[in-house]
């Protein structure tokens, strides 16, 4: 009997190319935050290597990689719901400051797209191992 194991992932790192407006929220957050990725009281790194590579090197070695695209549209209020949602930006990362970080950010997005409008194409993988 094969057993399995099954990881869901945005992709690696550079699978999805960032989309227009992502450096419009990059700035704001980094204003109010730093640069440095935060989760929790600490920081996040960017995992070195994809997670299929890493997966390769375990007993379950035999994988079979599905992959989603969509393309998803988000209002200007969707977007900064969505950044309140991420570990790195979170209200409690924020305290304070969290509601003028949403109005700098909701003026940044209407400077880059006056009509509140964000597109983004996502790539879901599925990574299905199996030993």
């Amino acid at each position: 009997m094969r057993t399995g194991r099954r990881i869901l992932s945005a992709g690696p790192p550079g699978t999805t190319p960032l989309p227009g407006w992502a450096p419009v929220v990059a700035d704001v957050r980094a204003a109010y935050l730093g640069t440095a990725r935060r989760a929790g009281s600490g920081t996040y790194p960017e995992p070195t290597e994809p997670y299929q590579s890493t997966v390769e090197r375990s007993p379950f070695a035999t994988i079979e990689v599905v992959r989603f695209d969509q393309v998803v549209v988000r209002s200007t209020e969707q977007l900064i719901g969505l950044q309140l949602s991420n570990s790195y930006s979170t209200p409690a990362q924020l305290g304070e400051r969290k509601e003028s970080f949403e109005e700098d950010l909701r003026r940044a997005l209407l400077a880059y797209d006056p009509l509140g409008r964000y597109e983004e194409s996502i790539r879901t993988e599925a990574l299905i191992a199996t030993r």
